[in-house]
């Protein structure tokens, strides 16, 4: 490979470690035309997913703060000490990792809004929530997969309900939060696979650091292990994923409509108290 994940860098020859001649001609000749392509053109143009901060919620200004700069895989925000951050909107790609690790909510995605996918959550859990499964599918992979499945014809039950993101490191635990909230049987959280499939470089693995999080906290407040699950399916994965709707479909039955019902109406007073200034807002 000669692209990175910066644009406009591309690597050739033994830079990337040993190489004979041949090889390396041929590797500067594609990074020559990648970058010819670039030269070539007069504008240059981005999606419009890109991230957005509010500087008058930034943490930033008043303490230092700077997680969104750490988590960036690709070094697309800057947050110098007490001024808010700044995403370097030509370097953004839009895989939202930063709006999901923000403490403040002081940053938004463009066509991934808070207020959107809380939206879509509440539309999806709005009859019968506690048979439904609620899926969080990462664009690139398992959304890609859940289709493969479709257009494969590979049966799988009508209880999912999918929400389409475009990397799960987008996923935010209060999107889980409010799933629980509003009633969900089981939620799912669906990602490139490990280590190195995710298209925005580290996106899956901050979703597993913050979602590991997550579960020994919901575990800690009563609800079935079984009825939160991370899974990492892959594009070509058509069949898996539809196995595993069917897996879970089965553990939901499982466990029973009475003792769904029973957590959440334990864990409804609490949830409505974690999440209430989120509400508020949206």
């Amino acid at each position: 490979p000669i692209d990175t994940p910066v644009d406009g860098i591309f690597l050739a020859g033994a830079c990337q470690g040993p190489k004979d001649i041949p090889y390396s001609v041929s590797q500067g000749c594609g990074a020559a035309a990648r970058a010819a392509t670039i030269l070539s053109k007069k504008t240059w143009k981005i999606e419009p997913i890109i991230a957005v901060v509010d500087p008058t919620k930034c943490r930033n200004v008043k303490a230092k703060c700077g997680i969104c700069a750490t988590k960036c895989p690709y070094g697309a925000i800057k947050a110098p000490p007490g001024r808010p951050a700044q995403v370097v909107t030509a370097m953004c790609h839009g895989c939202g990792t930063c709006v999901a690790e923000c403490p403040a909510d002081a940053i938004a995605q463009m066509h991934f809004t808070d207020a959107q996918i809380f939206n879509q959550i509440r539309a999806a859990l709005e009859d019968n929530p506690e048979d439904k499964i609620l899926g969080f599918l990462c664009n690139w992979c398992s959304y890609a997969g859940a289709d493969l499945a479709g257009t494969s014809r590979f049966e799988y039950p009508p209880t999912l309900r999918p929400i389409r993101v475009m990397c799960s490191g987008r996923v935010d635990r209060d999107f889980v939060l409010e799933a629980f909230r509003l009633g969900a049987g089981m939620v799912l959280v669906a990602a490139c696979r490990l280590p190195y499939d995710c298209h925005y470089i580290s996106g899956n693995w901050r979703m597993k650091e913050r979602m590991e999080i997550l579960t020994k906290m919901l575990s800690k407040l009563g609800l079935s292990p079984d009825r939160f699950k991370v899974e990492y399916v892959s594009a070509a994965e058509g069949l898996k994923f539809a196995e595993l709707i069917k897996e879970m479909t089965q553990k939901m039955q499982e466990i029973g409509r009475e003792r769904i019902l029973e957590e959440n109406r334990r864990l409804k007073p609490i949830l409505d108290r974690m999440l209430s200034r989120k509400i508020r807002k949206i």
